[in-house]
């Protein structure tokens, strides 16, 4: 007889800001609407590669923007940094790849072959290889490597900038951290597990995740928690049979796990350090995804049937069928579920599941879905023209005002987007012209300081000045250009954070 205890492993790491004690949502059945918060956006790009595609969510007509650079064929996103629009993701080759949705660059980093990749906020990537060694991988290049005393399986990058590594022992996972650039363990936990190092070393090396408050993973019949703070066991249930899947709610409470030969999944709650439920299916489960504002489960189940479980009741509310890819079936921000049927996507209504809208040819593409502010408009009245000053006074930047040379802009007072203004990158007219900005900034030698430091074409930016709200503000800039191509040219060329506006400085 096979022995059972074969050791799987099913790994998310939360990042789990929520002071209350449960993710239930408050009710079923109601409308689709999507909730407040950044932009709802669907990133679409060819699934044999190509250019990504940014369109505004329900609309879907048309795009708001598109990459400069094309994208390999992607497998899945593991991070995205809203702060600074960096996406990160893997190809089909397992090779880690930024995008960098401010200005549609691409960066591949291939390190081959890699046994994991993880990252926290989409700019920094850990990559670990084959033989062992562990890369980050920053938008500036790769400038750390650490190769671990004992071989490692597994790797979680942290919002702190740590990186917490796992490797199987002896009977044991062996977990530790470092902090980069450092090459020392700053913390370690050994966790005794029981079995050969060989069947935990595979199930760490086939684990998935985000980094977060818990690491939480299955080994042999138990399921396992650690705080990613200071790597403390804060959980270990035993569950009697070998764990398939583990999916977390998004705050983090509750944990749902999967068992190989078992139709019911355990609902694990942290809290309660312990079995508090279970949600029965028709067949048993071989994946668990996990809507991201954890409205719903979706288990998939024999052949293309989906069982979509809804966490307000634990119960089943219907069945979907569609193919299981790295990205889709995928729950929309109102709830919709995206479903691959064929060449298309079909979208599922949240409280029946009936068909809805069809979008053609778009399972030929890869979905993802985020939200985020960045693609909005620019304000106009940051974009007006305006005369140098030649003896204009010098400001220091107050407490309400940020002017970062690196990003160079002032917060803008941008009004509400919804809908997105649809293609901002048509042809311009005849008599258009288009300047390339790079700062905006309340302190004229700063200005100056950053201006000496671009040079595109043998071309300087210069200085313009004008009044705002009391203040004087210098903008350093390059043009105007003929086109807005042209425009966007200079300002990739530089190398430098830039925005592209319509008119003379």
């Amino acid at each position: 007889m096979p022995v059972r205890t074969l050791f799987t492993s099913a790994l998310v790491l939360l990042a789990c800001g929520c002071a209350d004690r449960s993710s239930r949502p408050s009710g079923a059945g109601a409308p689709p609407r999507i909730p407040g918060g950044p932009d709802p956006v669907v990133l679409r790009v060819p699934r044999m590669g190509g250019l990504v595609s940014a369109y505004p969510y329900p609309g879907l007509d048309s795009a708001i923007w598109r990459s400069t650079s094309r994208v390999p064929a992607l497998e899945r996103v593991i991070a995205f940094g809203p702060e600074d629009g960096y996406l990160a993701a893997v190809d089909t080759s397992g090779t880690p790849v930024r995008i960098d949705l401010r200005v549609g660059s691409v960066a591949i980093s291939r390190k081959a072959p890699l046994k994991r990749v993880s990252s926290a906020d989409g700019a920094e990537i850990y990559s670990l290889t084959t033989a062992g060694e562990i890369t980050r991988f920053t938008p500036s290049g790769g400038d750390w490597t650490f190769r671990p005393t004992l071989p490692a399986d597994a790797i979680y990058a942290q919002a702190d900038g740590s990186v917490i590594v796992a490797g199987a022992g002896e009977k044991r996972v062996l977990i530790w951290r470092i902090r980069p650039p450092g090459q020392r363990v700053s913390d370690s936990l050994s966790v005794n597990l029981g079995g050969a190092p060989a069947a935990l070393s595979h199930a760490l090396a086939s684990t998935a995740g985000m980094s977060g408050d818990r690491v939480y993973f299955g080994a042999n019949e138990s399921v396992v928690a650690i705080r990613a703070r200071d790597l403390a066991k804060v959980l270990d249930v035993n569950l009697g049979d070998p764990i398939v899947s583990i999916a977390a709610t998004p705050s983090g409470d509750r944990l749902f796990v999967a068992l190989a030969g078992q139709t019911a999944l355990r609902v694990v709650d942290r809290f309660e350090e312990g079995v508090t439920g279970t949600v029965r299916l028709p067949t048993s489960a071989s994946a668990l995804r996990m809507d991201p504002l954890g409205r719903v489960l979706l288990a998939r189940g024999n052949g293309d049937s989906v069982f979509v479980v809804s966490l307000a009741t634990d119960k089943i509310t219907g069945v979907v069928h569609t193919e299981w890819r790295g990205d889709l079936p995928l729950v929309l921000p109102d709830g919709v579920i995206a479903l691959a049927r064929g060449a298309d996507v079909m979208f599922a209504d949240p409280s029946t599941l009936a068909d809805g809208r069809r979008v053609k040819g778009g399972a030929r593409d890869f979905w993802h879905v985020l939200r985020w502010n960045g693609f909005r408009p620019r304000a106009a009245g940051l974009d007006e023209p305006v005369q140098f000053r030649r003896s204009a006074p010098r400001n220091t930047v107050d407490a309400d005002t940020i002017a970062r040379v690196d990003t160079g802009a002032l917060p803008p007072a941008v009004p509400p987007l919804l809908p997105i203004r649809p293609e901002p990158r048509m042809s311009p007219a005849r008599d258009s012209t288009f300047t390339v900005s790079f700062a905006a900034l309340l302190d004229e030698q700063t200005a100056r300081a950053l201006a000496s430091r671009i040079r595109v074409d043998g071309q300087v930016p210069r200085i313009t000045a004008s009044d705002r709200a009391g203040k004087t503000l210098y903008r350093v800039v390059l043009g105007p250009y003929p086109t807005r191509e042209m425009a966007e040219r200079i300002g990739r060329t530089s190398g430098h954070s830039y925005w592209v506006f319509e008119g003379a400085p």
